[in-house]
């Protein structure tokens, strides 16, 4: 009798134990027993149109292939994407939509460093962990618990930029035209403190207000400042214009820009005025990378042209790239997931291998970032491609 009352006593245990862990499941927001809800911010209808489809081509890409590789402790991942239109006002609703209505665990990709500014404390009231795309410094310098910086910021881009300039001439007359908000800022600062570290400083700096197109006023000021390189913290319509206007000038000036330009969506637009462009970006151009990672975007991708321009592989690899080291840190957390244990999860990722997509990631308590990184592309127009000229490096300047 008193065996057969430990057992009933045992087997009780059990059922409530197993009966709390549901109730708990079902308390994380975004997480059930089967199923991790997570969100994909990007730009449909602003400014940054122009990168939304890709971006959201690229995560659901990662996505689908990782849910056809088996359930991550029992669950799969349900991407939730929603148009931030890249503007702070524009990106905080479109957060509270996601957090509040569709009720996401985490954000794996939100474009636009202003945007993530405006939604940090909303994601540290609500617990969501959020990784900003086009992200600035102080995202990870001095950070903040629940963001992650699974890229190079425009800060390390913009001092990688300056170390190639030097590299190829140490007495180079710099220039900066700048967007007027966190990312262009960001870029500035980057370079600026760049040139500081080898002895030099930026001769001119131009800033532009986000969505001027006609960058002439800007040229003149760089022409008449004499410099013989102008970096261009800008998008690639602001980028176009710039191009134009040397061109009608006939000034051989050397041009080199940011991630945001490294795509083979300017052939098209800027034609021939784009040879001889050069940018910096983490990111491998797409006939370098990896036949492995090839052949699962072709199989998970609906997008027609994948192999031909003007594919815009950069923005497509860098929501998968977010994508790969968001999972990863979900892996990492195990069956117990919670917004803490994800901290943690993406705190313990140690050189992610990344199959060349761009640099390997790692992480900790004290780096929310997954490296600081980048290399330089040409841009060689009549074949309408990249080709990289200076690789993989960190930037000499200190980056924390």
């Amino acid at each position: 009798m008193k065996f057969r009352t430990t057992i009933v006593s045992l087997l009780v245990g059990a059922l409530l134990l197993f009966s709390l862990g549901s109730t708990w499941a079902a308390e994380v927001r975004g997480v059930t027993d089967t199923e991790i809800k997570i969100a994909l911010l990007v730009d449909f209808s602003g400014p940054g149109k122009f990168a939304g489809p890709p971006l959201a081509m690229g995560a659901k890409a990662y996505v689908d292939y990782i849910n056809d590789q088996g359930p991550i402790h029992g669950r799969k991942i349900t991407l939730v994407t929603e148009d931030n239109g890249i503007l702070p006002n524009t990106t905080l609703a479109a957060a509270k939509k996601v957090i509040f209505k569709d009720e996401i665990f985490a954000i794996g990709f939100n474009l636009g460093s202003s945007g993530s500014s405006a939604i940090i404390p909303l994601c540290e009231e609500n617990k969501v962990v959020m990784m900003p795309h086009g992200a600035n410094k102080r995202f990870y310098s001095p950070g903040n618990k629940w963001v992650f910086v699974p890229y190079s910021t425009q800060y390390n881009m913009a001092s990688r930029a300056v170390d190639y300039i030097v590299s190829q001439d140490p007495k180079a007359r710099i220039g900066i035209i700048y967007q007027d908000d966190d990312f262009g800022r960001d870029g500035l600062d980057g370079a600026g403190d760049a040139a500081k570290y080898w002895g030099t400083q930026l001769v001119k700096a131009a800033p532009y207000k986000i969505g001027t197109i006609d960058m002439s006023p800007q040229v003149r000021m760089m022409k008449e400042a004499n410099v013989d390189y102008i970096l261009l913290w800008t998008y690639i319509p602001q980028t176009g214009s710039v191009l134009k206007e040397t061109k009608m000038m006939g000034w051989d000036v050397t041009l080199i820009g940011n991630n945001t330009t490294a795509y083979r969506l300017i052939f098209p637009m800027a034609k021939e005025l784009a040879e001889g462009y050069l940018a910096v970006t983490p990111f491998a151009p797409w006939e370098d990378v990896s036949p492995k990672v090839k052949d699962i975007i072709r199989k998970y991708s609906d997008f027609p042209i994948v192999d031909k321009a003007p594919f815009p592989a950069p923005m497509f690899l860098g929501s998968w790239a977010y994508f790969v080291a968001m999972i990863e840190g979900i892996r990492n957390a195990g069956r117990n997931l919670t917004p803490e244990t994800l901290i943690k999860g993406i705190e313990s990722i140690d050189q992610l291998n990344m199959d060349g997509v761009c640099p390997d990631m790692a992480f900790g308590p004290k780096r929310h970032v997954g490296y600081f990184s980048s290399r330089v592309l040409r841009a060689d127009a009549k074949n309408m491609r990249f080709h990289e000229i200076a690789p993989i490096a960190d930037p000499k300047a200190p980056q924390d």
